[in-house]
């Protein structure tokens, strides 16, 4: 029986993007195609196959350099040869092509066990996401102050898009600071970096060791934050008013002044621009 030539084109693109032994579909390949110059079928389309991962693993490694750093060349492919096999690029941006790297790697079961590698694609995920989502006004302290007092406990204030919050056992300013030194040095290989990611400190653990992601003037930055301010931002994203706020932080702060460290919370979030007009 004759095979339309879309078939014959998807069963193409078939055997060029996904990562599989072309030799388990030996038969249906020398079907379709003849020999070229020496070549079987099967390895001639091998080469479209693996020129066509090649590049996006090279691309990945653009989107995460630290990453690809840590691991390395061989450890690096290999990550992304099973993360491929299961999730192929959908048609979009290519800053799409690990959106669901992180999940993958949290079930398996070589990866999963390394924690401070997951926090590493968490984090430079975030950090690839965050960079593409739309511009929106933010907040002004003068536009706080034209708000009448008897309406603060109702408001409900919404936080841009462009920032969010994560929490690891790790001390990633540090990794990062140095990693950036590194790459910008000319001993720079991948998989041969002299460090290691070191757990955070017991006062910053007990802190809860946060970390704020955010998009400042069309560049990724994060810094950590304290655990009131943590408490403050989640209760944002959820939706909570500003009485809400305030009751929550009582719950979780009962010795402190929660009349100042509502306001000046609020206050730091506008310095930041992280909540919305």
């Amino acid at each position: 029986m004759t095979m339309r030539w879309q078939d014959e084109q998807q069963a193409f693109w078939d055997w060029i993007t996904k990562p599989q032994d072309l030799r388990d579909s030996n038969e249906d390949i020398s079907q379709m195609f003849a020999p070229r110059h020496g070549l079987s079928q099967v390895e001639a389309l091998g080469i479209y196959n693996n020129a066509y991962h090649q590049r996006l693993i090279n691309i990945s490694a653009e989107l995460y350099p630290i990453l690809y750093h840590t691991l390395g060349d061989e450890v690096y492919t290999r990550l992304w040869l099973d993360y491929l096999a299961e999730h192929m690029p959908r048609p979009g941006p290519m800053s799409l092509l690990g959106e669901n790297l992180h999940a993958f790697a949290s079930r398996h079961p070589q990866f999963g066990q390394l924690p401070a590698l997951l926090d590493i694609i968490e984090l430079e995920t975030l950090l690839i996401s965050l960079f593409d989502r739309a511009d929106q006004t933010a907040l002004t302290v003068a536009e706080l102050q034209q708000l009448p007092a008897e309406q603060w406990p109702a408001m409900q204030w919404q936080g841009r898009d462009d920032w969010a919050l994560m929490q690891s056992d790790f001390d990633l300013e540090t990794y990062w600071a140095g990693m950036q030194r590194y790459l910008d040095s000319e001993q720079a290989q991948p998989g041969a970096v002299p460090f290691g990611v070191t757990r955070a400190s017991p006062e910053a653990v007990a802190q809860g060791n946060y970390y704020l992601i955010r998009r400042v003037q069309h560049r990724m930055q994060f810094q950590r934050i304290n655990a009131s301010m943590h408490c403050f931002l989640s209760a944002l994203r959820t939706d909570k008013n500003f009485a809400a706020i305030c009751t929550l932080l009582a719950e979780q702060f009962p010795d402190q002044d929660i009349a100042a460290l509502s306001l000046n919370l609020l206050l730091k979030a506008i310095e930041l621009e992280l909540i919305r007009r």
